[in-house]
This record gives structure tokens, sequence and C-alpha cells, in this order.
């Protein structure tokens, strides 16, 4: 009996997160209420109520929701080995992107809709890569400081990713992927005035 219970309250929450995606496909955040929310998804504002008190707490879960999901992906490839090796596509770079992509409506949505949106990314980013991940680094030039090399590395990725979501995914992953790996294996040679 628990497991069809625990069917509908996922199916409930999956129409009013699909709802609130269409409606901010229309509206900005700010116009957007629970009732509206409801409405769109064929609910009763005490539906929307018996699963959250308030629209901040729907999209807390929600951005939690996405924010786990885009870890597990990221930490997929290390599943079953301990080292990749990242000459070529690296595997988190195609988790990263293909994730994005899976949910891309999602990701406009809080976006374009949470304030936070940008701060909790690079937070997950910067836990993953200091907790989960080592990136060994090699410079000719002299020795990198990890934590510097890691905000670095992690806001140029995003930065690629942010400009992606604002172009409402305008290229596919694979070409993302692709120039992520190309720009970050790319050599400044000169700077010269235009």
């Amino acid at each position: 009996m628990e497991i069809k219970i625990d069917r509908r309250v996922k199916k409930t929450k999956l129409s009013l997160i699909n709802a609130y995606i269409d409606l901010i496909e229309q509206y900005s955040e700010h116009e957007i209420t629970v009732s509206m929310i409801a409405q769109y998804a064929d609910l009763n504002r005490a539906t929307f109520y018996a699963h959250y008190s308030n629209k901040e707490e729907f999209l807390e879960e929600a951005l939690c929701d996405v924010l786990e999901g885009f870890r597990e992906a990221i930490l997929s490839p290390f599943e079953n080995k301990n080292t990749i090796n990242v000459n070529s596509l690296a595997p988190t770079t195609v988790q990263i992107f293909d994730y994005i992509e899976k949910n891309k409506r999602m990701f406009y949505a809080l976006y374009t809709s949470r304030s936070d949106f940008k701060k909790r990314i690079e937070e997950l980013f910067y836990d993953i890569f200091s907790k989960d991940i080592l990136i060994e680094v090699h410079s000719t030039v002299s020795k990198i400081d990890y934590d510097m090399f890691l905000h670095y590395q992690s806001n140029a990725t995003l930065g690629l990713i942010f400009y992606w979501i604002q172009g409402k995914f305008q290229y596919s992953a694979k070409f993302m992927m692709e120039q992520l790996t190309v720009l970050s294996n790319a050599q400044v040679v000169d700077l010269k005035r235009i």
C-alpha cells in the first residue's frame, strides 16, 4: 500500500513541477502564484499545501532535487573507477551536459526564477571538486594553487553552462561538450589590440 502512496505523491509533485516550468516560460516568477501552479497542474490549492507550506519551499525542493541529480551525474563515471584520464572528452563533461540537456526546462526555470541558483551550483561544483574528485594538474610555468585553480576551472565551466542556459540551449549538448574541451585545452598565444 505504501508504494501506491509514494507513486501518487511523486506524480503529484511532478505535475506541480511541470506546471511551474510551463508557467515560468509565460510569466515572471513574481507573477506565478500557488493557485496558478495548482490550477495549471489540474490540482487544487489544498493538494499543493498538503506537500508544501509555500511556493519558496516548493522551489527549494525542486532546486535541491536538480542539484542532487547533477551531483550524481558528475560522480557516476567514478562508480567503477578511481582515476579517469582527460586527454580527450572527459566523462564528467559528458555527464554534466547530458544531465542539463535532459533537464533543460527545469534548469532554465530555476535559472530565471531563483536568484540563488548560480551561487548554489557554484557551491555544488566546488564541493564536488574539493571533496569527491581531485583534478590532477601540471604546469611548466609554476606551482599551481589548487584552490585558485578550482575556482578558475569551476567558474569557466559554469560560465559556459550559464551562457548555454541564457541562450535557451541553442547549441546541442555534444557541441557544448566539445567546446568546453577545446576551451579548457586552449593556450593563449598573443594578445593583440583591435
